[in-house]
């Protein structure tokens, strides 16, 4: 007699399929917030242009939804060109910190108490970035 052929169980195989797709997501997911937090707050490229002089920080604070933050820099520079600090266009300075090879173009906004609002200062520096699974996460100030 001929054996026929069995088709696996899908009891056994569903369980498993998804169990495997659960975990693909949900190891995602950290860097993903992270990453896309980091971008909210820090990249600003091209950078946008104000619409009152001196009133770039007050409209990105507002438009980020991070005003009230006391102090916060953007940076003008390809999300692409930031993740590479992260790798082969960074020193490694201390655990997940890489300190830019390159200076990029920044914004920093700080609030003044003094006067309610946000003082702007421009620089071209080097930037120090917290990286986690080769993505930028976090922005030292």
């Amino acid at each position: 007699m001929a054996m026929a052929m069995r088709r696996p169980h899908l009891r056994l195989l569903l369980p498993l399929v998804l169990l495997a797709a659960c975990l693909a997501l949900a190891s995602g997911t950290p860097w993903t917030r992270l990453k896309n937090r980091f971008r909210k707050h820090h990249v600003d490229f091209p950078q946008s242009p104000a619409d009152f002089p001196d009133n770039y920080c007050e409209m990105m604070m507002l438009k980020r939804g991070i005003y009230g933050t006391f102090i916060n820099t953007f940076i003008h520079a390809p999300m692409r060109s930031i993740q590479r600090v992260c790798s082969v266009g960074g020193i490694h300075i201390s655990t997940g910190l890489r300190k830019s090879i390159f200076h990029f173009t920044v914004t920093t906004c700080r609030y003044d108490l003094q006067i309610d609002s946000y003082v702007e200062e421009n620089y071209s520096r080097h930037i120090v970035i917290g990286c986690w699974n080769r993505l930028p996460v976090l922005y030292v100030e």
